[in-house]
Parts: C-alpha cells; sequence; structure tokens
C-alpha cells in the first residue's frame, strides 16, 4: 500500500492543545454556517428575530476564531428590514 493523505487506518486523539484547537474551529464553522442560513431566511421571513440568532451565532463564529461578518451582515440587515417594515405597517394603519 502506498502512502497517501489517507487517514482512514490512522486514529486521532482529542486530547491536546491542537485537537482542542480543531474542534473550535469546526464548531465556529458550524456557527458560520448557520448565522449565514438563519441571516436569508430572515430576510423573507421573522426579521427581527432571525436577525438577532443569526447575529449572536455569528459572534460565537468568531469567538471560535472563523470569520464570520456575511453573518453578522445579514443579522443587521434582517433587524433594519424588520423595523422598517414595522413601521410601515404601524403608520400605514393610522
Amino acid at each position: 500500500m502506498s502512502e497517501s493523505n489517507d487517514l482512514r487506518n490512522e486514529t486521532v486523539s482529542l486530547n491536546g492543545p491542537i485537537e482542542s484547537e480543531v474542534v473550535a474551529f469546526h464548531e465556529g464553522r458550524k456557527y458560520r454556517r448557520n448565522s449565514i442560513i438563519i441571516g436569508v431566511i430572515g430576510l423573507f421571513l421573522f426579521g427581527i428575530a432571525a436577525g438577532v440568532v443569526a447575529f449572536i451565532l455569528a459572534g460565537r463564529a468568531e469567538a471560535n476564531g472563523v470569520k464570520a461578518t456575511a453573518g453578522k451582515v445579514l443579522g443587521v440587515l434582517d433587524v433594519i428590514g424588520g423595523i422598517m417594515v414595522l413601521t410601515i405597517y404601524f403608520a400605514s394603519n393610522r
């Protein structure tokens, strides 16, 4: 069997600092992905609530060392859009 980058026969322990950083980075990527998904959904539904959740998840991603600017921007846009929709709605019902 030739040497390759195949990890099927190798084991990885999660006890050292390097492994814990990898796990934290992986968690950060999941938070980033979820913040983007919720941020995009929030553009169409549940604006303010989804925006807050997207912003919080993006903050957690950045705490784990992953850039999550898109999630934060989408979260802010969701909140601003939700406030605008509510303002227009209540202003038109006067």
